[in-house]
């Protein structure tokens, strides 16, 4: 029998081979041989996809190296240029620093020292060269013992005289003195000491090539900056151990900026052109004599305007008119250039053109924004360490001097490049004082309901200056189980441990001895805040009292058993559940809430209920994350009471979420009176 589902297959496979049969007679025609492609799309209308595909014949090629000397030149003669590599340096240093250093003797040793070596103007100065030619050392001249070319003595430093900054072109790094990965070495790190950065594959040796004289520098002594880093793999090999100049990366981008405004002028000169018709000017034109009278009738007529603001021509054969040339979409250019030169150079318009960019809605915030991060990024890689550096050694020249008679350890930061205006800081004072009334509101609930005492929030003022109400909860002592007060005598530090045995809190359930899972009495039963008092009934459930604002979350019950009462969130702790398991699971199921259990305080345990409701383990939270929302299943109507009123209400409450109730009220009320 004849089988059509193979002769259906076999048909389809000889459409195939006719189609790429096609194909490699096409490639033959066009003279390439083409590649054998698993997906794509050729148009031969347009030539799309095939070898005659113009988009195709683009590729990237490297430009022509720029020299050192052309560097300079184009820093010299080109204020924009020159804008982009001195602002982010200027910006870096211009607002100083803050040493982080509290004895003020030390910290006035170290800003003198610092003034006197003039320490911004050498770190902008080194940050500039950076950036124009991809690296700078900044050579510190320290009084040790040693040469420049010896490896500085830490425990000999007396002091330091000057700072001078050199560019990569002159200071050439000396390759066959790389650090190798050696930790027994002191060579590994800068000076053996634990706070200098390791120099694994760095030079140890400078060669400095200066007009006013050559020498051999050892990198201790030295402060090294890089315009970023270069790929071991670059070509540009002059720059490995360094980093690109800047303008390698934006000359593209550069040129296109200062040509679109050059060129934007010269069509404004072009823009009105003067159109002057003159009788038998071709025939003039055939002889030498014609062409002089045209060219002297020019004259005189561009003589007239220039300095008449009139013009006389012959009332027969000749004219004189004006054709202006549009300019729109010039403006457009110039703007996408400008937006692109301050793109590529991380310098705003606002800075680099003293203008905010154009456009709907555009003010130049964003920019700023961009901006003063770039600033904050260049002083982190590259000033902050540096800075510290020197820092470290002003203090070794201070304590030997005597000025300084211990290490104050600076932390060094670069103050705010952003300053606010009286408008701006007296709405932010504002802003503050408003919070600060609602946090003395809130505060005020939580000493209402005893939950704080009035003590405390004196201490915390005291303290810390403001009001923290999550500090002044937290804040307590760690041997307090809840931290609402001390411990109940003969109550164990641990709320899971008792006397008798350890309340298991993985399991749910205490542990007295092998085969009994019931809770102990607890002696001491009239307090009962932490242990149980029935003789005897398992701990099978949770509870949670979540504050918030001197208000508790509730709901009402929909499922039958205790249907339309008033509870929190609980339920039944299942197995292998610790009771913060439980209590997390019922919060997010029931309110659809979120709790960290680190934010759950244990308020206590209570096996006083009847039978069917079992014991329970009672938590307080007053932090949580979502909006709550009942699901519908068990709970619904979710809302938030106040406390005092739910503590006096005698019916309508869910049993165990009463005693929960009871147990916080006698928790505060002991905190009270003691």
């Amino acid at each position: 029998m004849f089988d059509y589902k193979n002769e259906a297959e076999i048909r389809r496979y000889q459409q195939m081979l006719r189609i790429e049969a096609g194909r490699k007679v096409l490639d033959q025609i066009n003279g390439k041989t083409r590649q054998i492609r698993q997906d794509g799309y050729i148009n031969l209308l347009n030539k799309y996809g095939t070898a005659q595909d113009n988009s195709t014949a683009y590729q990237w090629e490297p430009e022509t190296p720029v020299t050192d000397y052309k560097l300079t030149e184009l820093y010299q003669g080109g204020s924009l240029f020159a804008k982009i590599i001195d602002a982010p340096a200027d910006e870096a240093v211009k607002n100083g620093i803050d040493l982080g250093v509290t004895d003020e003797k030390a910290r006035e040793y170290i800003e003198d020292t610092l003034a006197w070596l003039e320490w911004d103007e050498n770190i902008s100065t080194a940050l500039k060269w950076s950036r124009l030619y991809g690296g700078s050392i900044a050579v510190m001249m320290i009084d040790d013992g040693g040469g420049l070319d010896e490896p500085l003595n830490l425990g000999n430093i007396r002091g330091i005289d000057e700072i001078r900054v050199y560019d990569r072109s002159i200071a050439i790094p000396d390759y066959t003195s790389i650090y190798k990965l050696d930790p027994s070495s002191n060579l590994s790190s800068r000076t053996g000491s634990s706070r200098f950065r390791h120099r694994f594959l760095e030079p140890e040796f400078y060669d400095v090539a200066s007009i006013y004289g050559s020498f051999r520098v050892h990198e201790s002594r030295c402060l090294v900056f890089r315009n970023g880093k270069v790929p071991e793999r670059s070509s540009l090999t002059q720059y490995r151990h360094w980093g690109l100049p800047e303008y390698i990366r934006i000359r593209k981008e550069l040129r296109e900026a200062v040509t679109s405004v050059s060129y934007s002028v010269k069509m404004l000169e072009k823009s009105v052109q003067a159109i002057y018709g003159m009788k038998n000017l071709q025939e003039l034109l055939t002889t030498d004599e014609g062409e002089d009278i045209v060219l002297r009738r020019l004259r005189v007529i561009d003589m007239a305007r220039n300095f008449l603001n009139s013009i006389a021509i012959d009332s027969d054969g000749e004219t004189y008119d004006f054709k202006s040339m549009t300019l729109s979409g010039v403006k457009d250019i110039v703007e996408t250039t400008f937006a692109t030169i301050s793109a590529v150079s991380n310098v705003p318009q606002t800075v680099l053109f003293g203008r905010s960019p154009a456009g709907e809605n555009a003010t130049g915030d964003g920019d700023l924004e961009n901006w003063y991060s770039y600033v904050q990024r260049i002083w982190k890689v590259d000033v902050k360490s540096n800075l510290k550096y020197l820092v470290d050694i002003i203090i070794k020249a201070g304590m030997a001097q005597g000025y300084i008679t211990e290490d104050p350890k600076p932390k060094i930061e670069m103050n705010p490049l952003w300053s606010l205006s009286e408008t701006e800081q007296a709405t932010v004072d504002q802003t503050k004082a408003a919070t600060e009334q609602t946090k003395a509101a809130t505060l005020q609930l939580y000493v209402d309901m005893q939950a704080i005492g009035p003590d405390e929030v004196r201490a915390a003022l005291k303290k810390e200056g403001t009001l923290d109400i999550s500090s002044m909860l937290d804040d307590l002592p760690e041997d307090e189980t809840w931290g609402l007060g001390e411990e109940i005598e003969g109550t164990p530090t641990d709320p899971f441990q008792t006397p008798q045995g350890r309340l298991t809190e993985a399991q749910g359930t205490s542990q007295t001895a092998p085969g009994d899972n019931s809770l102990p009495q607890e002696e001491n039963a009239d307090t009962g805040d932490l242990t149980g008092q029935g003789p005897g009934t398992k701990i099978t459930g949770v509870g949670t009292i979540v504050v918030k604002d001197g208000r508790v979350l509730v709901g009402r019950r929909k499922s039958d058993f205790c249907s339309g009462t008033i509870c929190g969130p609980g339920g039944h702790i299942e197995a292998g559940e610790s009771g913060k398991q439980a209590a997390v699971r019922e919060a997010r199921e029931e309110f659809g809430i979120t709790i960290d259990p680190a934010d759950l305080y244990l308020v206590g345990v209570d096996d006083t209920l009847p039978s069917e409701f079992g014991g329970s383990i009672f938590y307080l939270a007053t932090d949580f994350a979502g909006d709550p929302k009942c699901d519908d299943v068990e709970m619904t109507n979710a809302q938030f009471t106040d406390a005092s009123e739910l503590m006096e209400r005698e019916e309508g409450l869910f049993p165990p979420f009463a005693a929960s109730l009871k147990q916080l009220a006698r928790v505060l009320k002991r905190k009270t009176d003691t």
